[in-house]
């Protein structure tokens, strides 16, 4: 029935690559990621004056390379993306097996392969795999993910590449995994007691930890007083993180630096390179994880609430990809990576803003890094894709 619209899309949509795909691209969304990555060009060159501009021009390499793996992920039918997710899972473990093996340490931890000339943050792309990994299963399951026993399954698969991330150790990824599972159950038709039972064995934790932290003294070690009783300096990182200013020469420094940084801007900022926490680098790390820090003191509070506006804007839109797709796996594939890109806007700025413990957490299009660029930039191309193959807009 060539009246049909749906039947159209049905039958025109199956070809595994198709460049005409790249006509039905968001041009709203393709906007946003351009303004996003020009903020981020503009702070980096700020940061460069007090750390390198070889990360400014780095970054401007990684936004075109990232804007080709986004054009050439948005080509291929995500369907067929999708199908081959089980191999993907594999190779993303494989490969963070293989760094704790034989990764390289940068800042304590072994996140990376040396390829050559090239190093790859396995931990970066696995929250991509985890995507379509999850997307694969769902659609698979289809009703039955109400059942309890699939319900754990994809909880422990999930487990397998964050247990992985965390023997690294990195933290801040491998927590990336459990929102993303949890929206992601809840998308594909989950009965909410299940997701109401793990979300209520997580906030356990927090009764735990207040019983744990009552009485504490920093500089006085402490007799285990239960089955199970955390370790001295382990207490201490929480303590510092609830009180940074006891230690503010030591673990308390990028806490209370940071905060003072974004202060210092009020409200219209201190202008363009005009910096001085960040220029004399009282705070570290600010072409990185602290680089909205940066932002607010040059721009103050209205350039920082505008970011979060357009980070917003950005992530709605994602939503309504996912929304308007006639079929689940599109409206999990957007969904999964709305949701990961989403936890480091959050989880990034709350850092900065003293809200949460200091981990390393990038902010999409803003922070330097060259893995999380590309990771970033292929999660736009699977946004693109959805689009590109959503109702009424069939290739072709």
């Amino acid at each position: 029935m060539p009246g049909n619209p749906l039947i159209q899309y049905q039958d025109i949509s199956v070809r595994v690559f198709d460049w005409r795909a790249l006509k039905r691209v968001d041009w709203f969304l393709a906007l946003a990621t351009v303004l996003l990555a020009a903020v981020g060009w503009t702070l980096l060159y700020s940061a460069s004056r007090s750390s390198d501009i070889i990360y400014f021009k780095r970054q401007m390499a990684y936004f075109l390379a990232g804007a080709g793996v986004a054009l050439f992920v948005a080509c291929f039918d995500y369907r067929f993306i999708v199908a081959a997710a089980p191999l993907f899972y594999v190779v993303a473990n494989l490969m963070l097996v293989a760094v704790l093996f034989f990764g390289t340490e940068a800042k304590g931890s072994e996140r990376w392969l040396v390829l050559g000339p090239a190093r790859l943050q396995p931990s970066e792309v696995s929250k991509l795999m985890m995507v379509l990994f999850l997307t694969w299963y769902l659609s698979r399951l289809g009703p039955r993910i109400r059942r309890f026993h699939w319900f754990l399954l994809a909880l422990l698969l999930t487990a397998v590449p964050m247990g992985l991330i965390l023997k690294q150790p990195n933290l801040g990824t491998a927590a990336c995994m459990g929102p993303l599972v949890l929206v992601m159950l809840f998308v594909g038709g989950c009965r909410i007691r299940h997701l109401a039972l793990v979300v209520l064995l997580g906030l356990s934790v927090f009764p735990a930890l207040w019983w744990q932290m009552s009485g504490f003294d920093p500089d006085k070690p402490t007799e285990p007083r239960g089955f199970y009783e955390l370790k001295h300096y382990q207490k201490q990182r929480i303590y510092t993180f609830l009180h940074p200013e006891h230690d503010p020469e030591g673990s308390g420094w990028q806490t209370l630096q940071s905060r003072i940084t974004v202060g210092s801007g009020g409200i219209a900022g201190k202008g363009f390179l005009e910096g001085t926490q960040t220029r004399l680098n009282y705070l570290p790390e600010h072409h990185t994880d602290f680089i909205y820090s940066l932002l607010a003191e040059e721009f103050g509070f209205v350039g920082a609430v505008s970011v979060i506006a357009l980070f917003l804007l950005f992530l709605l839109r994602g939503l309504m990809f996912a929304r308007d797709c006639p079929e689940m796996t599109g409206t999990l594939l957007a969904t999964g990576t709305v949701t990961v890109l989403a936890f480091h806007v959050f989880v990034n700025i709350a850092i900065t803003a003293g809200l949460l413990p200091v981990t390393g957490i990038p902010l999409p299009f803003l922070s330097y890094g060259g893995s999380f660029y590309m990771t970033t930039m292929a999660g736009v191309g699977l946004l693109f894709n959805v689009r590109a193959r959503g109702p009424g807009l069939a290739v072709g």
